[in-house]
């Protein structure tokens, strides 16, 4: 690698390519958003909700291999298509095959866990969910639950948001308040 020349305005700002360099980055730009674009349309609308971990794993995947191509001249745009091509693809793969196969699923993304029941925090539950007990409450706030003895069932879903079954009216329990205790009257 050739030495640095540290605070070289020139290299920082316009680099050592050509002006028209400048063109053909407009140019990959256009190319690989607008295939990105069209591969990403056949995930389906499922991308709308919650990403999953996977699909974490593919934005960030597809982040570096668009954004190499855009704007290094030495990394062609087909190595970029191939690259998006088979990320979108393997996602596809995944979901048909969880879609299909039910221990492919629970594998990947689990089940939902019960974290509370008939008004009582289920501790154990907590832990593998790497959920604190003070989060949970804030998260039951979130859903305007002023106590715990209101739900008969909490889950944490696959897609990590809370399900919640209320108690039938007149029918709560005793629980636990879920305003923090330094705002109690």
């Amino acid at each position: 690698m050739d030495p640095v020349v540290p605070f070289d305005w020139q290299r920082m700002f316009v680099g050592a390519q050509p002006p028209l360099f400048f063109l053909e980055i407009v140019l990959r730009v256009i190319l690989v958003y607008g295939f990105t674009v069209i591969m990403l349309r056949l995930t389906g609308k499922r991308g709308q909700r919650q990403m999953t971990r996977f699909e974490l794993v593919l934005v960030i995947a597809l982040g570096s291999a668009t954004g190499d191509t855009m704007f290094y001249p030495e990394v062609p745009i087909l190595y970029a298509w191939l690259i998006i091509a088979v990320m979108v693809g393997l996602d596809r793969l995944l979901g048909e095959l969880q879609f299909h196969f039910k221990k492919i699923n629970t594998f990947l993304v689990g089940d939902p866990r019960l974290l509370l029941k008939n008004g009582r925090i289920l501790d154990k539950s907590l832990h593998p969910e790497q959920i604190r007990r003070d989060e949970l409450l804030g998260l039951l706030r979130e859903q305007e639950v002023e106590n715990t003895g209101e739900l008969k069932y909490v889950f944490i879903e696959e897609t990590g948001n809370l399900g919640i079954i209320r108690q039938p009216s007149g029918q709560e329990v005793d629980g636990e308040s879920t305003v923090p205790v330094s705002y109690e009257e």
